[in-house]
C-alpha cells in the first residue's frame, strides 16, 4: 500500500503498548507492497527492538498467523511468525483493522531476482515445510485445494456484465476496460484451461502439504545467504506444485538444488500458473473499478500491473504455456496473446 491506512497512529501505539507490553518510541509508515487493503509500519521499542506492524482491513484468515507460528515453533526459524500478545493472541483489533506484530528483519525484499545460493536455501526451507504435518486439532480452518475454478469464472462474467459496455467513471477505469476487452479471448481461454485441468485433477488422488501459496521474491527477505519467509496470508493445504509457480523450471532452477528431486505433477503446476493469471487480473480490476477508497496513484499502479500480466512476454501466461507442453494431449490448450 502506497498510501497510509486510515488508522490513528496514536491509537495504534497505545493499543500495542496495552496488549503487547511494548512501548514504541518510533512508528513509521512504510509505503510497501501491492496489497491495497493492508499497510505496514516499522516500529522501535524503548528496548531498541525493531518490529514490523501489519494492519489489514481484510477478513482475518487465522491460519495465516497460526501456521507460521507453528512452523517457527517447530524449529524453522526462517519462517517469520507473528509475535504473541501478553495473553497469547497473535493479533488484535484496532479501529476495525486487524493488527499483527512481527520481528523486523533487515534485508532485501523485492521482486529483484535471488542469487542461486539464495534460491537453493529457499528450496531447502520448503523441503522442510512440505514435510511437516499439522496436528489434528487447532488448524481446522485452513483452506484445502479443491481445483474448482467456478468462482473465478463467475467473477470474470460479473466484471464483463457490469463493465464490458460501460463508459467508466474515470480515465484509468476506461483504460482498464479497453485492455480487458482487447484481451478478452486470452482471459476466457485461461479460465477454460483451468476448468479442463481442474476437472481432471479432482479425479486424482493427490498428496497435500502445507503450502505458502504466494511464494515469490518479494515474500522472501534476503540477508547475505540467509532467507526469511514472510506474508503467509494465502497459506493452504495443496499439492507441492502450489509453491513452485515462481520456480517452474525443475530441470534448471537452483531452487531444486536445495529442494531435491521433485517429480512434477504438470497438470497441477499448469493449473496454478493459470490461476495466478486470473487472480491477479481480477484483483487489479477490482482495485481500479470498485475501490473508491484508493487514490489515483494506487489505481494507476493496478492498471500497469493489469497491462503487464496480459501484454508483457515472460510472465505467468508464457510460463503456463511452457508447462502445458508436458500435459497429455487431451488436456492441452492454446493461448494466443
Amino acid at each position: 500500500m502506497r498510501e497510509q491506512p486510515k488508522i490513528s497512529t496514536e491509537h495504534l501505539r497505545s493499543r500495542i503498548q496495552e496488549q503487547y507490553l511494548l512501548r514504541l518510541i518510533q512508528l513509521e509508515f512504510l509505503p510497501l507492497g501491492f496489497d491495497f487493503q493492508a499497510g505496514v509500519f516499522r516500529a522501535v521499542s524503548d528496548q531498541d527492538a525493531a518490529y514490523l506492524i501489519k494492519v489489514t482491513s481484510r477478513p482475518l484468515y487465522e491460519p495465516g498467523c497460526l501456521v507460521p507460528r507453528y512452523l517457527n515453533d517447530q524449529g524453522i526459524d526462517c519462517v517469520v511468525a507473528p509475535v504473541p500478545t501478553a495473553s497469547g493472541s497473535l493479533w488484535i483489533q484496532v479501529e476495525g483493522w486487524t493488527v499483527m506484530v512481527y520481528p523486523f528483519i533487515c534485508g532485501e525484499s523485492s521482486f529483484t531476482e535471488l542469487s542461486d545460493g539464495q534460491w537453493e536455501k529457499t528450496g531447502a526451507v520448503f523441503k522442510r515445510i512440505h514435510r511437516i504435518a499439522l496436528p489434528a486439532a487447532g488448524f481446522e480452518s485452513i483452506r484445502k485445494e479443491t481445483f474448482n475454478p467456478k468462482e473465478y469464472a463467475r467473477r470474470v462474467r460479473d466484471f464483463e456484465d457490469v463493465h464490458a459496455h460501460s463508459i467508466g467513471k474515470s480515465a484509468v477505469e476506461r483504460k482498464l476496460r479497453a485492455v480487458w476487452m482487447a484481451h478478452r479471448t486470452t482471459i476466457h481461454t485461461v479460465v477454460t484451461g483451468m476448468e479442463k485441468l481442474g476437472n481432471a485433477l479432482q479425479k486424482q488422488k493427490l498428496t497435500y502439504v502445507i503450502c505458502h501459496a504466494d511464494l515469490h521474491p518479494a515474500n522472501l527477505i534476503r540477508r547475505d545467504n540467509e532467507v526469511f519467509v514472510i506474508d503467509w496470508d494465502e497459506i493452504m493445504l495443496a499439492p507441492k506444485e502450489r509453491d513452485f509457480i515462481f520456480v517452474a523450471q525443475p530441470e534448471a532452477h537452483p531452487f531444486f538444488a536445495g529442494y531435491g528431486d521433485a517429480e512434477m505433477d504438470w497438470p497441477a503446476l499448469t493449473y496454478y500458473l493459470l490461476e495466478r493469471v486470473i487472480q491477479d487480473l481480477i484483483e487489479c480490476a477490482q482495485d481500479v473499478c470498485f475501490r473508491d477508497d484508493l487514490g489515483e496513484d494506487s489505481k494507476e499502479d493496478a492498471l500497469r500491473l493489469f497491462q503487464a500480466i496480459l501484454e508483457v512476454d515472460g510472465g505467468f501466461i508464457d510460463t503456463a504455456v511452457t508447462a502445458g507442453k508436458h500435459l497429455p494431449s487431451d488436456l492441452m490448450f492454446r493461448i494466443e496473446k
